[in-house]
């Protein structure tokens, strides 16, 4: 019997030495997916911890801050710095960055806009753009617009809006429109041409560059607050900042990394737009105002 009991009490010993610890982290599905960075990320930072990363995604990137994700998860990944307060998490990062952007095939546009001006005296141009609802790309071209346009945001929206073909929930639908050539031109980043470049070595597609300047979108990792497991959400954060990790995120994620030293050589090159800041809108507003640019 006394024998069983220390076999008993060894293996229970042994079981809660070996239990790993969890990480839940909220993000988007682009990620988390096989090609994006997320996988890559979870099996090295599991190697330097006794603690399994779980990824929880959602095809709805504007969703990710909202109190229904946010419930259950330790960390958010990927909440657009507009729509952060700092008051949600005590330990937060920006891990990425670029600039919204209109992408077009140059083999098919001889003479591209490079204003908000004559692209809305284009009629001949077809343009697919995220649902600002549901997406933080399509949500910035409305920030984007009204940072330029700050006493005409209706009307000159109502221009851009008869070129817009649809809106799609995310952003991996419009850009794939773009691609199957349903569109002239897809919202997207400034730097995702690189893709093409990087992985393809094909450099018909680039970035219109628009005088007016272009609207800077930053993404965050956050901490959310009242978690037990801190220390290694904590050290998750840290983990994103390397510069090894950096260049997993710039070559994957298709973004600017934080740490110039993981820049990608040919993502360099590419045009870098003027940067605009809107941080001063009300969503809420905004989108109303979209509404009725869309529907009137």
């Amino acid at each position: 019997m006394i024998k069983k009991i220390i076999i008993i009490t060894l293996l229970t010993l042994s079981s809660h030495l070996s239990a790993k610890e969890i990480l839940i982290v909220g993000t988007y599905d682009s990620f988390s997916s096989e090609w994006g960075p997320g996988p890559e990320i979870e099996l090295k930072f599991e190697e330097t911890c006794n603690c399994d990363v779980q990824y929880i995604a959602t095809n709805q990137a504007g969703s990710l801050n909202s109190n229904i994700f946010k419930k259950g998860k330790d960390i958010l990944l990927g909440v657009e710095v507009n729509d952060f307060n700092e008051e949600d998490s005590d330990y937060w990062a920006r891990y990425d960055y670029g600039y919204f952007a209109f992408i077009f095939n140059k083999d098919k546009i001889e003479n591209p806009p490079n204003s908000f001006k004559k692209l809305s005296s284009n009629n001949d141009l077809k343009i697919v753009v995220q649902d600002p609802r549901t997406s933080p790309v399509g949500l910035g071209l409305l920030r984007w617009m009204k940072k330029i346009y700050p006493n005409s945001f209706i009307e000159n929206f109502k221009l851009i809006n008869d070129q817009i073909i649809t809106y799609t929930p995310g952003w991996s639908e419009a850009y794939g429109m773009f691609l199957d050539n349903k569109a002239d031109l897809v919202l997207s980043y400034s730097t995702s041409p690189f893709y093409h470049h990087e992985y393809e070595n094909d450099y018909k597609y680039e970035a219109l560059i628009f005088e007016e300047g272009h609207l800077i979108t930053e993404e965050l990792i956050l901490v959310n607050k009242d978690i037990k497991n801190f220390d290694l959400a904590k050290s998750f954060v840290d983990f994103l900042l390397t510069e090894d990790i950096q260049k997993i995120i710039s070559s994957k994620n298709i973004m600017y990394p934080v740490d110039k030293n993981a820049m990608p050589e040919k993502m360099s090159k590419l045009k870098v737009p003027n940067k605009l800041e809107a941080r001063e809108f009300d969503t809420e507003k905004l989108i109303s105002e979209w509404l009725k640019a869309s529907i009137d």
